[in-house]
Formats: C-alpha cells, structure tokens, sequence
C-alpha cells in the first residue's frame, strides 16, 4: 500500500468541496463523529465542521493533512503548533473505516511528529475520548503517556501526551 500524505485548507474551494464530501461520508454514524470531536452533534454539518476547526485556530496554526492512497483520500489529522510554548496537539485523527489497523493512523501521526520537530516543538498532546480503545493502544503503542487534565473534567476526553527528543 503507497500512502501520500498531502496538506490541505479548508479555504481552498475545491480542496473544501472534497473534504466536506468525504467528512459527510465517514461521520454517517453517530459513533464515528462522537469520537472524532464530541463538540460536533449529529447530524454532521460540514459548516459547523469548519467553524469548530475556525473558532480553534485563532491564529492559523492548525495544518489539516490528508493520507491518500491512488488519490483517495482515506484518512486525515490536524496539527495545532503553539511555537511560544514549543508545544502541539495533535486532533482529529480518523482513518476511513476500510483502511482500519493497517497502519494508516500511525502514518499520519508520525509525519505528524516529524512535522513539530522540525518546528523545535518539544512536546505533543491529544485528547481522545475515554472509549476509544483502539486510540488508547495506538497512541500507548507509540510512546505517548496518560496525563491528567488540569482545571476541567476529566470525564469526557483523555489526554496523552509525548516528548519529542
């Protein structure tokens, strides 16, 4: 399987027009949108979609990469990079339901790594809901550690987290 990963913008028309139909494809089922991003209520609305991703990024610090396989999209992730705090999320990891544990998702979130350190970014995070097993051993699997949150609930997202060295 030959993987691409390409950056994409919610800004660019025809790079939205694509994206917006694939997300209305892969979040048909409640539960898929439930564990991308609990803020987002069924039924998928793309518009809702960008504005969450928009109201996130005050400061157009969120990259959003697409892995593709024959010019296909079958999985993306988004990146916030806070360079003041050498420190980045990782969000919104999803890999279409056909292309599952075959590596897809530790694809993106390596390049995904690989993209903060070359920003000198010291430390990644991500929040995952406490269900999500298979996003559990993924992410334990490569290196990142249970943290707790501070200062909010806990009941409704994990946060892991990695130091990049």
């Amino acid at each position: 399987m030959y993987l691409k990963i390409e950056k994409v913008n919610y800004s660019n028309k025809k790079e939205s027009r694509i994206l917006e139909s694939v997300l209305e494809n892969w979040f048909k089922n409640p539960k898929d949108l439930c564990f991308i991003d609990p803020n987002i209520k069924y039924p998928f609305k793309f518009k809702k979609w960008v504005k969450l991703i928009d109201n996130i990024d005050k400061r157009n610090d969120i990259k959003t990469f697409c892995i593709m396989e024959n010019n296909w999209m079958i999985g993306m992730g988004n990146i916030l990079i806070d360079e003041n705090s050498e420190t980045a999320q990782i969000m919104h990891i999803f890999v279409d339901e056909e292309y599952r544990r075959k590596g897809v998702a530790m694809k993106m979130v390596e390049y995904l790594e690989k993209l903060a350190k070359s920003q000198n970014i010291s430390t990644i995070d991500l929040l995952i809901m406490p269900k999500n097993d298979p996003a559990k051993i993924l992410f334990k699997k490569m290196g990142f550690k249970e943290m707790k949150i501070e200062g909010r609930k806990t009941m409704d997202t994990m946060k892991f987290r990695k130091e990049l060295h």
